[in-house]
């Protein structure tokens, strides 16, 4: 399947995951909204263990592969996780949602800058757009 289809799919996925979070918090603080939906994290972890013929590539992995991968996984699926928690919590999430969305820009900026992307008018145009939206939630 293409990337593009694949990236849209995932649009959905997370659009859908957080109307089912913030409906789901409207009872429980974050970080015990956290603990919970962890544990279907984990579930997702059993299921590829179990059926994935690949596990022994792990330990083929280079330490700066797993360092950056544990890095990210710490950073967006922890820290990220709970601010957004926090954020969807308190405020509406036709807001919130958006604005979280706007991780794009700061990943076109870490490749531009430290992966040597190309900057490209579309991608530039993209960017603008994108700060457009911020100023329009703000």
């Amino acid at each position: 399947m293409e990337p593009y289809y694949l990236a849209l799919i995932t649009a959905v996925l997370w659009g859908t995951v957080a109307f089912l979070e913030k409906v789901g918090l409207s009872s429980v603080e974050p970080m015990t909204a956290y603990i919970v939906r962890s544990s279907g994290v984990f579930m997702g972890v059993i299921i590829v263990v179990l059926f994935t013929s690949n596990l022994s590539a792990v330990g083929k992995m280079g330490i700066k592969s797993i360092c950056f991968l544990v890095l990210a996984g710490l950073l967006a699926g922890f820290v990220a996780q709970v601010v957004f928690y926090r954020a969807i919590k308190t405020g509406e999430i036709s807001k919130v949602v958006p604005i979280t969305s706007s991780a794009p820009l700061f990943t076109f900026l870490f490749g531009c800058i430290f992966l040597g992307e190309e900057v490209t008018f579309s991608k530039v145009t993209g960017m603008l757009l994108i700060l457009g939206g911020l100023m329009l939630l703000r």
